[in-house]
């Protein structure tokens, strides 16, 4: 299980939390907010990427910032928001820089390409893919990591709609694998109908956490976006939509 316990931090003059939240294998949370949050930053604490000022978090147990960088990431991959541009990599050297603590398998390395519709880029200057593309790299890249844990930030961020419902059927795929699946996402909707729990957050603080159809409300919604919400049912379930905004 992976654990955040009275988590508090600060970015510049932006203090995050407290936030206590769990995420067990074979589960999703989606983490849901404006921009500015603390969305990205909970999932850069919950690496160990930036120093709490209070709590802690904890992996299977063991608390994080006790383990070093080779052991957290068997345990835990973070497919970022912003994708770097490294000069000169293929698609294939990303792969494989990914899977550094692991034995490097060229059949495992091409399932998880062929699993995001990215197989025959393999042998491709990373830099030369679109952003929907480098997208979906990083995506296999994570999963070619085979960590328990699996932080996406925004992934669906440069994807077209077909490559959307691709993402999400993988995520479901990797559920089913036993994966713990932590996500950032701006679409309430995509996060309602696919999470087991969710968060949402409003100025560093826990605005709701629990089951989706209690968490995701109208109500809590209104005081996350400041902003008038309508809901209604469609045949792939629950969707909200914004009324208005607050002037």
């Amino acid at each position: 299980m992976l654990e955040l316990v009275d988590v508090e931090f600060k970015r510049g003059n932006f203090t995050v939390g407290p936030l206590s939240f769990s995420l067990g294998r074979g589960e999703i949370l989606s983490i849901c907010g404006k921009n500015g949050s603390g969305k990205t930053s909970t999932l850069v604490a919950a690496n160990n990427y930036i120093k709490l000022e209070k709590g802690e978090v904890n992996v299977d147990g063991n608390n994080i910032k006790n383990m070093k960088i080779n052991q957290i990431a068997t345990k835990i991959a973070y497919v970022q928001q912003e994708i770097p541009e490294p000069m000169g990599l293929t698609v294939r050297d990303i792969m494989e820089i990914a899977g550094y603590t692991r034995e490097n398998k060229e059949e495992d390395i091409q399932k998880a390409l062929d699993l995001c519709e990215m197989g025959d880029s393999i042998d491709r200057d990373f830099a030369t893919l679109s952003g929907g593309e480098k997208r979906m790299v990083s995506i296999a890249s994570g999963i070619y990591q085979n960590s328990d844990y699996i932080l996406m930030d925004e992934p669906t961020s440069f994807l077209d709609i077909d490559k959307i419902h691709l993402l999400e059927n993988i995520i479901k795929s990797l559920k089913k694998m036993g994966k713990g699946i932590l996500l950032v996402l701006h679409d309430i909707n995509i996060a309602i109908n696919m999470s087991d729990t969710a968060i949402l957050m409003a100025k560093g603080k826990m605005v709701s956490y629990g089951p989706p159809d209690s968490s995701i409300t109208v109500e809590t919604l209104e005081k996350t976006y400041n902003t008038r919400f309508g809901k209604y049912d469609s045949p792939e379930g629950v969707r909200f939509y914004p009324l208005e905004y607050d002037k």
